[in-house]
Order: structure tokens, then sequence, then C-alpha cells
């Protein structure tokens, strides 16, 4: 009970008091009791009106999240049972007082010379302060705090919340529901809004290394009261790109409701720079122009009214690493996170992170050899190219129709590894001494876009140049590379292609090179012959 409370009571009890006794002293038709009760009331009204300087307040904070709808009238001071959004727990408040003594008017005079304007009134801070921080239900308490007029701040909000504006609330209030007394229990209802980004992939057209991957981001907008000053602190869109990416461009748009047009330099800054883990951290920061341009486009619009960020970035190889490529992006909506220096990334982003989206790619191993199974170094130079097919029939590494194949599109670039040596982004896959070679690396067939794929594709490999002495194979040899086999390893594709040897091995007749040589000396000896003969005639002809 508050002192106030206890003065009252007092002077009722008093007032009752002699009432009682006057009963007692004198008849009932005596008026002299009315008097002494009339004086105890007025002094109780009295006393109700002033400031009690000893009084100690209460001060109830109920954080909520800003929705389209609440939070559109001022408070009083009292408790508001029909306020309306979803508590929002973990914000600390720190209330700090001012060196305003409310116990004289001179005081909210003094006060009230502010003009509403918080920056000023932090000239006027004390030592004095107190901090709570918000429960499950929304609520930060601070009890029997001294007397005074304080300013209340959002000094830790989690990383979706964007933090309320500072105000200053005086304990007590004159009590909204008579204003005929004090209130020393006062309740306040600042709005957070609470904010989201969502992050999608488009991979369905990165089949292989070299190709482009798109990464979408859509991040909302603090809902705040733009009329009222309230402004974005800061606002920044983080995306580390793993490190088997090379980030392309990025554009950034608004996109809903009321949407405005964004632009580079004035509204928004674009850094991409390496981190200590490899990675590719792209960071979107809006200036404080574009902060403002946001906020208003927000203000206007709706809950569709979103930043959008969209980053492409090539498929670079995978390398020693796992086959599933991971990517994962921040909101930072505000200011009271760590840091965030986009020239200087590390991997401890801050902010509310979007779900994490992946494309999964397997390298596959091709080994060539013959039916005369010769030694491998044989079978080096045979040469393969990859094309997108829907064959029926198919299983896994069997040659299949020609005709079933169904094969679609030009051949696939990825990166060849024959020797140990990469030859990057090429269609021709060629096999080395050890009659193998390395493709690194294709995309899943049953996980795309983020997602399971009901009917997953198949790839065919096509042999386009057989090792000398052996024969073309006739027909593609269809095959998958599967999210189950390649999520944890960097390829567990492999498979052999056998070649049969020239005509299947038997020997063809011989086409007439030593038959021809034939001829060419037996020629000579005739026409040597010939000659010998003639020069013998002409000599015995001579002699006779």
């Amino acid at each position: 009970m508050t002192s106030l409370t206890r003065r009252r009571c007092a002077g009722l009890a008093a007032a009752v008091a002699l009432a009682i006794g006057g009963a007692v002293a004198a008849p009932v038709a005596t008026a002299a009791p009315v008097p002494a009760i009339l004086a105890a009331v007025e002094a109780t009204d009295a006393d109700v009106a002033l400031i009690d300087a000893t009084a100690k307040p209460d001060l109830t904070i109920h954080k909520l999240a800003q929705t389209e709808t609440n939070g559109t009238s001022a408070g009083n001071g009292l408790e508001d049972t029909s306020a309306t959004g979803d508590p929002v727990s973990g914000v600390t408040f720190t209330i700090t007082k001012l060196d305003f003594d409310l116990t004289t008017q001179a005081g909210w005079q003094a006060l009230a010379d502010l003009d509403g304007d918080v920056s000023a009134a932090r000239s006027h801070t004390t030592d004095t302060t107190y901090t709570a921080t918000t429960g499950a239900d929304g609520l930060a308490k601070f009890t029997d705090v001294e007397l005074g007029a304080y300013i209340v701040s959002e000094t830790a909000t989690p990383a979706n919340v964007t933090p309320a504006e500072d105000f200053i609330v005086t304990l007590p209030m004159t009590n909204a529901s008579t204003q005929a007394a004090w209130n020393y229990d006062v309740h306040v209802y600042p709005k957070n809004a609470v904010v989201d980004a969502t992050k999608e992939v488009s991979d369905s057209t990165a089949p292989s290394v070299g190709d482009t991957l798109t990464y979408t981001i859509k991040a909302d907008v603090p809902k705040l009261d733009v009329a009222g000053g309230a402004t974005i602190k800061n606002y920044q869109i983080v995306d580390p790109l793993d490190s088997r990416l090379d980030y392309s461009d990025a554009a950034v748009s608004m996109i809903g409701t009321g949407a405005v047009t964004l632009t580079q330099g004035d509204d928004y800054s674009i850094v991409s720079a390496e981190g200590a883990d490899g990675k590719t951290y792209v960071t979107v920061t809006f200036t404080a122009a574009g902060r403002a341009k946001i906020a208003a486009a927000r203000a206007d619009g709706d809950a569709t009214t979103q930043v959008q960020v969209v980053i492409n970035a090539v498929v670079r190889e995978i390398g020693s690493g796992q086959g599933a490529i991971s990517n994962q992006a921040s909101l930072i909506p505000n200011d009271s996170q760590t840091t965030w220096d986009p020239e200087n990334p590390t991997p401890d982003v801050p902010g509310e992170p979007t779900e994490e989206v992946k494309s999964y790619y397997g390298k596959v191993t091709i080994t060539k050899t013959g039916t005369d199974g010769k030694d491998a170094s044989t079978y080096a130079g045979a040469e393969f190219q990859v094309y997108q097919c829907s064959p029926t029939g198919a299983s896994q590494g069997q040659t299949i129709d020609r005709d079933a194949a169904n094969i679609t599109g030009d051949a696939l670039t990825a990166n060849a590894v024959t020797n140990g040596v990469t030859t990057e982004d090429t269609a021709k896959f060629t096999t080395g001494e050890d009659g193998t070679v390395t493709i690194d690396a294709l995309q899943t067939n049953d996980f795309i876009n983020n997602a399971v794929v009901a009917s997953p594709g198949w790839y065919c490999l096509v042999e386009t140049k057989a090792p000398e002495g052996y024969e073309l194979q006739s027909d593609p040899i269809a095959f998958q590379v599967l999210r189950a086999n390649v999520a944890d390893s960097p390829y567990t594709i492999g498979f052999t292609v056998t070649d049969v040897p020239s005509n299947a091995g038997f020997r063809l007749p011989l086409t007439g090179a030593n038959g021809i040589l034939f001829l060419t000396v037996a020629g000579v000896l005739l026409v040597g012959g010939a000659v010998l003969l003639a020069v013998h005639n002409k000599r015995r002809n001579a002699e006779d």
C-alpha cells in the first residue's frame, strides 16, 4: 500500500471516528459532526490531488508486436486489456531518470518546455537508471522506482526485432479515468516491428559446373510510425556464398504494395568480400536515405512490401568437399546487434537468418577398359560428352537404345580431371593414362530448386572418340546422380565403359600394302632385266 493510500485511509478513518464520536456526545438532531466530516473529506481530496513526494511508483511495459492495425491510439498510462499484438520476449529496457522535480509545478513546466523533444531531454539525464527484460508474457516491470520523469530506451532486442523509439514517461501521471488523482502504477505499450526474411534458390538451369545459381532473398521492412518521426536505424542483408561459388552480380529492388524504385549508391551499396573461411560475403547496406525510403513505402503499404535481393553465383567445382552447396542469408534490421563490417566479414553473421537452401552436385568417374583386358594406358584418349535425357526403361550405368534415350539440348560443360590435371568448363572428357576421367560435377537428378523431384531425370554419356584400335560405343549410357550418393562425400558415382577392339577383334584381310611392295620390287627387277638384256644385245650386235 502506498503512503498516499495509507494517508487517505487515515483521513477517512478520522472522519468516521469524528462522526461516531459526535453521535455519542450529542443528540441525533445536532449538526455538529457534519462540518468535521466535510473537513476530513476535503483534506483527503486535496491530499489526493497533490503528488505524494514519498511515493515509489511502478512502471509496467507491455511489449507487443506491431501489426497492421494495432498501436493506432495514444496511451494514457492506464492498463488497457484490449491491446492487441503478440508478446515479444527478450527485449531489454533501461529507464534513465531526468533532473526535473515533478513534486513542483516548476519542474513540470520545465519538462514541458522541451516540447516533446526526446533528444533535448538527454541533456537532463542523471545517474539513476533501472533495467528490466521482457519475459514470455512480453512484460518488463519496474517496481518502487524513484518519482520523476524517465527516458525509456530499448537497449537490446532479439535479432528479428526492430527497437522502438526512445520515449519519455512521467511517474506518476494524472489518472486518466478521473482526472482528479495521481496514477502511481503506470502502464505503457511500445510496439516493435518483428521482421523475417526468406530464401529461395533456382538451380534448375544449372546442371553442371560453370552454370549459374540464382538466390532470391525477400526481407520484411519494419512497420514504423514514420509520421511520428520513427526511423530504421540500420538495415543490412548478408549472404555468405559457399567457397565453391564465384559471385557474379546482385540486384536490389522493392516488391509488393507501395514498392518504390531503389538506386544503387543513393539508397544502398553492395560489397562482396572474402572471409577467412573462404566464403564470399555479399552485403547489401541501406543508406539513411534508403532506409527512410523503404520505411515510408512500408508505412503506406502492407505486409507484402518487402526488399528483394537477387544474387547470381557460378558453380566453380565440388573438389574435395561434400556434394551439398548450402546457403543461408541474414537480415540485420536494427542497430542493437553486433556491428557488421561488409569489408571485413566473419563467420558470425548477426541478424535474423533465413532458412537454409541447398543444391547438390556429384563428381562422376568414368573408367575405360576393353573386352581384351589390356593395360589401362591402352584405353587413354577416349572422349566422352554428357547430355540431359529422359530414357525409357533405363537402369543405372547401362546402355540404352539411342532412339529411346530422348537426348535433349547441347552437351553439358563441367571440369574434367585427367591424370590429376583439371580442364575447366569443357564439354569434352578425355581418359588419361590410367584409363579414367572424372567429371566435376553434375547436379543431382532427384533434388532441384531446394526440393525433391518426383520424377527425376537422367544423364546420357556418349563416347565421341574411341581409343586407338577400338570401336565407339554404339549407344548412350544412362545414369543418374542421386542426392543420397553425394550428400556426405565428394563423389560416390563411378562406372566402367567397356569397348571392343576394332572389327570386334576379328582379323581383316590384308589391304594391299605388302602386295604393292612386291609388285614394286618385281617391276624394278623386270625393268632392270630388260635394260641388261638390251645392253647385252647391243654389245653382241656390235661384235658381229
